[in-house]
């Protein structure tokens, strides 16, 4: 949880805030359930958290349970859990790390210890397209946008393919109407101002791609103390791999960076078209001056595929069930291990990954009881 108002030493200053920022995220869920809430009832049944407390490792012991190590980041004492169940739910870089630290990673064959850390993938998006608007529509549907509207749209592609059976739009479009709701509720007041004319309206547009597993990306553990991550993993700046080697394994196509240019460039002023008086704030993505490159380094918000399950290497391959969790999110060769995050996921889907996680926690809610 974001707490921009904290002194050095973590105290808080006047002010504390008790909802996350964004206009709804799994950490604020978690904070109203474990009763953060002035006023919650601490008695009634829910989620708890053990806070200051760092996990080791975990460990098998006699009659199928499992030993939860853990040390107090405070005073450093070291406190083992049991049972006969344990979800490892830490993301993409941290519950590979913990499976490589335990009993667990030892048992597993040579191949799948192999997958532990390896396929880390993120979907690659876009940089933002902006414009200002006066209204959309035309004629009797036009309607006129003020400052005090917002919206958030979501463009998702139907999967259609060409006379080659290639995937023609393999990306979803998120578009934002005034998109300070949506992003900047509860901000750090002492980030640097965005620099925007509020007397206008502004919408932005970016591309959101899906990816494979990537097996040339991976979580390393440091070879001085096992604890801190070494990760490996290509720049999406780098168009060239994009398009040699992701979006085809992806959508089935190849093609060269200013077909990919006019593609992005042709499908955004698509959507700008159903605007009036678009005064564009970016420019086109390419290469050059005045242009925008599409993708940056890559960021890792939205990592998955460390711990994977079943899986394709690309959109034509077979499913490989050489994979480090079962369908149901079970370590492999365990009878209680589960894992319920992103690093299973057997692909980075274009779309922000909400309905993917509550799909995840539905199919373990089949297993605990």
């Amino acid at each position: 949880m974001h707490q921009p108002y904290l002194n050095p030493d973590g105290t808080p200053q006047d002010k504390f805030f008790v909802e996350s920022t964004g206009v709804f995220n799994t950490a604020e869920l978690l904070i109203n359930q474990v009763g953060l809430t002035p006023g919650a009832d601490q008695n009634s049944k829910g989620l708890f958290i053990k806070l200051n407390s760092f996990v080791e490792s975990i460990q098998s012991v006699p009659f199928d349970w499992y030993e939860v190590k853990t040390t107090n980041t405070i005073t450093g004492e070291q406190v083992s859990y049991y049972s006969p169940k344990v979800v490892i739910a830490a993301g993409s870089t941290e519950s590979p790390k913990l499976i490589n630290r335990s009993a667990v990673y030892q048992s597993l064959p040579d191949h799948i210890q192999q997958l532990v850390g390896f396929g880390l993938t993120d979907h690659p998006v876009t940089g933002e397209s902006q414009a200002y608007v006066s209204s959309v529509g035309r004629n009797s549907s036009r309607i006129d946008l003020s400052r005090s509207d917002h919206a958030k749209l979501i463009f998702y592609s139907r999967g259609n393919r060409d006379v080659n059976g290639h995937v023609i739009y393999p990306f979803n479009i998120e578009m934002n109407v005034n998109h300070e709701y949506w992003h900047l509720r509860n901000n750090d007041l002492s980030a640097e101002p965005i620099v925007d004319d509020t007397s206008k309206n502004r919408v932005d547009i970016k591309f959101s791609f899906g990816n494979c597993l990537d097996d040339e990306n991976g979580i390393f553990s440091h070879a001085n103390d096992n604890y801190t991550p070494d990760i490996s993993f290509k720049r999406f700046s780098n168009l060239n791999d994009l398009l040699q080697s992701r979006f085809p394994a992806l959508a089935g196509w190849s093609k060269g960076q200013q077909e990919f240019f006019d593609l992005l460039n042709q499908t955004r002023n698509r959507v700008f078209a159903e605007f009036n008086d678009v005064d564009f704030v970016t420019g086109e993505y390419g290469e050059g001056t005045g242009k925008q490159w599409p993708f940056g380094w890559g960021t890792v918000h939205h990592s998955c595929g460390t711990l994977r399950m079943a899986w394709k290497a690309n959109r034509n391959a077979s499913f490989n069930n050489e994979s480090v969790v079962d369908e149901d999110l079970k370590v492999r060769g365990t009878t209680g291990l589960y894992i319920c995050d992103m690093s299973v996921m057997p692909i980075s889907t274009a779309a922000n990954p909400v309905l993917a996680l509550a799909g995840l926690a539905l199919r373990l809610s089949n297993h605990l009881g």
